[in-house]
């Protein structure tokens, strides 16, 4: 007889945790201006192709964020997918420091009030199309209103670490 490859974890959200972080995820950050403050929330638990018609993304928030609470009735907001090089600025645009968080970092503002990280992987503009409870998270639903192409390649987040796509012919691998 075979040992089962699942098991149960209890109350133990780390080993949930470290199971979870072996699906390997991009790294978005949802971004606005409202009346000249900026807010960022970076979140790995993003994903797009929820829905074609209407074209819908979906995030999944802390609860206890302090940023969800700010941004969460925008008019529009602007999330940008982190490229391979920007572990650094992710880092700083998810910090406690909340003054700091936008300091020398390059974006671009929409008068509807979205912001985009320079250099990003892609740009969505969105806006919030449906909110519901998911134990101690939110899950939004986001309408995409338009969207963008970069030209730098997703940052991967994987095992607790950032991580870069690699082709598989260039490790040999067919």
């Amino acid at each position: 007889m075979t040992q089962s490859k699942v098991c149960a974890f209890g109350d133990d959200p780390m080993v949930v945790r470290h199971t979870f972080a072996q699906f390997p995820s991009g790294v978005a950050v949802l971004a606005v201006d409202i009346g000249g403050e900026k807010h960022a929330l970076v979140a790995s638990s993003f994903m797009v192709g929820v829905s074609l018609e209407p074209c819908l993304v979906a995030v999944a928030v802390q609860k206890s964020s302090e940023t969800w609470g700010a941004i969460k009735d925008a008019d529009s907001l602007g999330v940008s997918i982190f490229g391979k090089d920007q572990g650094d600025l992710l880092r700083k645009l998810a910090s406690k420091d909340r003054a700091a968080r936008f300091e020398q970092v390059v974006i671009e503002v929409r008068d509807e009030g979205a912001v985009y990280i320079d250099d990003a992987a892609l740009w969505l503009e969105c806006s919030i199309h449906e909110v519901s409870e998911a134990g101690d998270h939110w899950l939004a639903l986001l309408e995409v209103k338009q969207l963008g192409v970069g030209e730098n390649e997703p940052l991967v987040w994987h095992g607790a670490k950032f991580r870069e796509l690699v082709d598989a012919e260039s490790v040999g691998v067919k």
